[in-house]
């Protein structure tokens, strides 16, 4: 519900509304106050619930609201329960409208716009008799169905119609294209002019291309009708099936036909819902195909310039992965030889950083029990001074806010110390395993040795450096020298690019100028031009309201017409004038009513004859029946009885036992009965 609401409120403060609500305003309206937004809501989607609540009657509210919602095709069982709802601004009743209604705004518009062409008037049968409003309301039925025609088409118009700006960049595009390949039709032209077969194989190679254009065209046509012959067959299986399924189900009698007709339409509506979904997924992944193409034919063609340039940048990309793969190999094997040095250096840095958090940690303790004593002596004579102490709402809400700050480092502190004790423990691991693999690690004493050489090799570089200093500083005296040279030589062009800038600032200051008396105009000619757009879409919907306000009144006065003029027959026929009678056996339509009516009377009169026969056979009727009932029971024992005795006999109990006698029964004098023992 709150998602709900939240959505109703998002909808309600953007266009076209614009009602500036928050959650907590909208959920304390008025039930009056709700009911404006939900006319604002219904206003939008038709002008004429532009009515003033106040002073329309509830049940004349609750039929324009109901029956409008109806023809838009809300849910609803509008029963007593929800009219009393919608009446009396109920939240449980108003809030779903408008979530359904602000969550199919736009469809639910066109909706309301067709309905007011498209919503067929009922007639009655009897007043379709009349010649005229026959003839009106096919009048009425054709001028539908031309808007329903011309609605569609201009329908698929819109959707076809594409945009300027769409159209210009595919004009520049194919223009582009123009160009590249009329250059490559010169470039070859000019390449193959001293060749003197080339016309014969350009026309060979013309008609190549028309024969595998040809057979190409053949090839889609073959695969074409291979897959109409696959889906041919598909179609002649499922319905030879479905024919042999109706047959079977024919074949069966009673209930048991009905139950298998009505598996077999489940199963194929099921089939035929999920065929439906299949070929909606389809159609959505086809259309989102067709945008990504779309995207990529809008986007600029890409020249050789910028082929050239993406493979000069590939090329440049590649000689650094190169060189950065030989520094990373050279390093690899600079760091086999000092790789027990790094190590120790890491435990030595790990180990230092270690003591100093514990340091820290040693000292923010001591720091916390110190200011925990001071404040418990300070809240001790707090309580004796003013008593026991109540934070207020403010405190307690900064004290609970520094509490979860502290909390947040204290977990924070608390990760990084764990992190730290895991990478000591791993790098003390470490140094153990590699002081118990080799105690004196191999290649050591000639790190010593190629250090002590490298010493050596320094110093005579160094001595090197010394004689070359005095050359560096000679040559830096002469870079001097040819800088202050270039620098005379672009002063009088510094002073010109000086002039230059100044003219470049006065001429941008006149273009603010003028850009922003134009950008003033503009803002002035759109609105205007949105003024006039506004009224004249107040004019469109004032037409479109009379148009319909005159065809019911055409729709009306055409019913009190034919109403009028059979009023007038009845008065001719009841004047008895001559020629005048309603039916060849009724001179009037009110004798026509009464000896209906006197019909009617005659079978109620029956019918109370039948029900009191009815009512006084009843008890006797129920008697019966439920002797016949005892009877069928009986008989039922009976016939069991009989096959009892049938299967003993078969079975040759009474001859070779002989254990039967006829006994008299005393609870039935007079009444033989064989009893078995």
């Amino acid at each position: 519900m709150a998602a709900q609401l939240k959505q109703i409120v998002d909808r309600l403060n953007v266009e076209p509304f614009n009602c500036d609500l928050s959650l907590v305003v909208f959920d304390e309206k008025e039930p009056l106050e709700l009911m404006e937004i939900l006319k604002k809501v219904l206003m939008y989607l038709d002008r004429k619930h532009d009515v003033d609540l106040r002073e329309e009657k509830p049940d004349a509210m609750y039929q324009r609201i109901a029956e409008f919602l109806h023809i838009l095709g809300y849910q609803c069982s509008f029963d007593i329960e929800f009219q009393q709802g919608l009446i009396s601004g109920d939240k449980a009743t108003v809030h779903p409208i408008l979530f359904w209604l602000l969550s199919n705004l736009e469809s639910l518009k066109k909706r309301a716009y067709l309905a007011k062409f498209c919503m067929n008037l009922e007639v009655p049968e009897e007043f379709l008799r009349e010649e005229q409003v026959y003839q009106a309301f096919q009048h009425y039925k054709e001028l539908q169905s031309q808007f329903k025609a011309t609605h569609s088409h201009v329908e698929q118009e819109r959707q076809g119609r594409m945009n300027p700006a769409d159209l210009q960049r595919e004009v520049a595009q194919l223009d582009a294209e123009k160009e590249q390949l009329s250059q490559k039709i010169q470039h070859l032209k000019t390449k193959t002019e001293k060749d003197e077969g080339f016309s014969v194989l350009l026309q060979v190679t013309s008609m190549l291309r028309k024969e595998q254009e040809e057979e190409a065209r053949l090839a889609e046509k073959l695969a074409e009708q291979k897959y109409q012959l696959e889906q041919t067959e598909q179609m002649y299986i499922e319905r030879s099936a479905r024919l042999r399924e109706m047959r079977e189900a024919q074949q069966q009698e009673g209930e048991g036909s009905a139950e298998a007709m009505l598996k077999m339409l489940q199963s194929e509506v099921t089939k035929s819902r999920e065929a439906n979904f299949r070929v909606r997924k389809e159609c959505e992944e086809k259309i989102q195909r067709l945008r990504e193409v779309d995207n990529a034919l809008s986007d600029p063609p890409v020249t050789k310039m910028d082929i050239d340039s993406l493979e000069g940048e590939i090329s440049a990309m590649q000689n650094e992965i190169h060189a950065l793969e030989g520094k990373i190999a050279e390093q690899n094997q600079d760091s086999r030889l000092q790789g027990l040095a790094v190590y120790k250096q890491q435990a030595n840095l790990v180990a230092k950083k270690k003591e100093t958090i514990f340091k820290e940690k040693k000292i923010l303790e001591e720091d916390r029990d110190t200011l925990g004593k001071e404040l418990s002596m300070k809240e001790r004579e707090y309580e004796q001074m003013k008593g026991h102490k109540f934070m207020k709402r403010d405190e307690f809400k900064n004290y609970a806010a520094s509490l979860r700050d502290k909390s947040a480092k204290f977990k924070r502190l608390k990760a990084e110390l764990s992190e730290l004790r895991h990478e000591v423990a791993v790098l003390v691991r470490t140094e153990q395993l590699l002081q118990a693999k080799d105690p004196t690690p191999a290649g050591m004493v000639e790190a010593e040795q190629a250090l002590e050489k490298a010493s050596v090799e320094k110093s005579q570089v160094d001595r090197a450096k010394g004689k070359t200093l005095d050359e560096i500083s000679a040559i830096v005296q002469k870079i001097n020298a040819q800088l202050k040279e270039k620098k005379n030589k672009l002063a009088p062009q510094i002073k010109a690019l000086r002039s230059v800038r100044q003219n470049f600032q006065q001429v941008e200051v006149k273009y603010q100028e003028k850009k922003g008396v134009y950008d003033q105009v503009k803002s002035q000619v759109d609105a205007e031009l949105s003024k006039v757009g506004g009224d004249v879409k107040q004019l469109e919907s004032e037409v479109l309201e009379a148009e319909q306000n005159y065809h019911e009144l055409n729709m009306q006065l055409c019913t009190a017409e034919s109403k009028l003029q059979r009023a007038h027959w009845e008065t001719r026929c009841l004047r008895k004038e001559e020629g005048a009678k309603f039916s060849e056996e009724y001179a009037t339509l009110s004798e026509q009513y009464s000896a209906e009516i006197n019909k009617l009377d005659e079978q109620c009169r029956e019918l109370r004859k039948e029900q009191k026969v009815v009512k006084e056979t009843h008890e006797d009727n129920l008697k019966q029946k439920k002797a016949f009932v005892q009877l069928e029971k009986l008989m039922q024992i009976k016939l069991k009885v009989a096959k009892q005795e049938m299967q003993n006999m078969a079975e040759g109990r009474y001859g070779g036992m002989g254990a039967s006698r006829t006994v008299m029964d005393a609870s039935t004098a007079g009444v033989e009965r064989l009893v078995i023992e």
